[in-house]
């Protein structure tokens, strides 16, 4: 509906009225009404308080209808590492040399730690902030996620202070509690709220740390992540708890007693891909672990590409690598219990092969 069309709907002639002038008093009312739908809601949401700005937040993104995006790509772990990112999205052409969306109909999911350990947290957040609507303009979308970092910032900003996150916002005049409440005048604090815990494409989930939850149906899980997200409850063990999806890390070996990487314990490892199946899903793609399944400063596979390891070390206390993009050639392949076809997109514009291992001892 064009804007003259919808006008005239409440702007119509009509016959002299008492003014003596034809349809004065009813275009007034006409104009009146129609401000009333454009003010109001704006007033409505103005003055709504700061913790209610998080209910735009879905908890979990879904997509199923994979059929109108050409490929589907993931990247995981920036750290404010703003310049090396640039690099990378312009040697794999998902931006143009003007920093503009060029990556036409792809989905792609950043998952997870955008901010904090780097230099240049706020230009990479605004960058995803720019990108997003131009992907949609061209028929594409960006998902951003919530990593532990965005969550534990969120959760408690006061922790930044001295911390490369915590200095880069002085220098910007950027208080952090303005920041985490969405208060600010640059409407990162909003974006940053408005970032979902995980995105289930077709059969695959993607999610920071990957580790879903036990004893947990799908529905349960995200009516409980768009609960918790939409009030701002950040500090909930859901979401930032040592075992969450964002945090997950160490697990105890049946019948040990000292903890040890999930990735690296079979029967973890078996136990989290039969959940995944129990959830009709495939395989998951995560971040937040450089070096899970031996697979360092590279994305890597295990067991038929069910779990997919995306953190390729960009962070300085890594190996402050260039990075890389996993890429699912093509979108329907999220939609099957198959292995997908999908390789490695390196900053030189070239591509590589996934390395593909065996994990768990009874993979399903």
């Amino acid at each position: 509906m064009t804007h003259s069309t919808f006008l005239k709907g409440f702007v119509t002639p009509s016959s002299a009225d008492r003014s003596g002038i034809p349809g004065l008093h009813t275009r007034a009312r006409s104009i009146r009404h129609l401000l009333s739908w454009v003010i109001a809601p704006l007033l409505a949401i103005a003055s709504l308080p700061v913790g209610a700005q998080s209910s735009a937040n879905p908890g979990v993104v879904e997509v199923d209808q994979l059929s109108t995006f050409t490929q589907v790509l993931a990247i995981s772990d920036v750290h404010g590492m703003y310049d090396h990112l640039l690099t990378l999205l312009r040697g794999t052409h998902v931006i143009d040399s003007g920093g503009r969306w060029a990556a036409g109909r792809s989905l792609m999911v950043v998952c997870g730690d955008s901010i904090d350990k780097g230099p240049a947290s706020i230009p990479t957040l605004e960058l995803w902030m720019k990108l997003a609507p131009q992907a949609i303009a061209h028929g594409g979308r960006l998902v951003v996620l919530l990593g532990n970092h965005e969550a534990e910032f969120l959760k408690d900003p006061k922790h930044t202070a001295g911390s490369p996150l915590g200095l880069e916002l002085a220098s910007m005049g950027i208080r952090p509690d303005e920041l985490a409440n969405g208060t600010d005048r640059r409407g990162i604090g909003r974006f940053l709220r408005a970032m979902p815990i995980a995105a289930r494409l077709g059969k695959f989930l993607f999610a920071h740390a990957g580790w879903y939850p036990t004893n947990t149906p799908w529905a349960r899980f995200t009516g409980h992540a768009k609960t918790l997200l939409q009030q701002g409850r950040y500090d909930d063990p859901f979401i930032t708890g040592e075992h969450s999806i964002l945090e997950e890390k160490d697990e105890i070996p049946l019948g040990g007693d000292a903890p040890e990487k999930w990735y690296d314990n079979d029967s973890a490892v078996q136990s989290l891909e039969l959940r995944l199946h129990a959830q009709n899903m495939y395989g998951v793609v995560f971040g937040h672990q450089p070096r899970a399944f031996g697979f360092k400063e590279k994305i890597g596979a295990v067991d038929g590409f069910r779990l997919i390891k995306i953190d390729t070390g960009m962070a300085p206390d890594a190996s402050e690598s260039a990075g890389e993009i996993l890429r699912f050639k093509h979108s329907s392949d999220l939609l099957r219990a198959v292995p997908p076809d999908a390789d490695r997109m390196l900053a030189d514009g070239g591509f590589a092969k996934i390395k593909s291992k065996t994990a768990a001892a009874d993979s399903r």
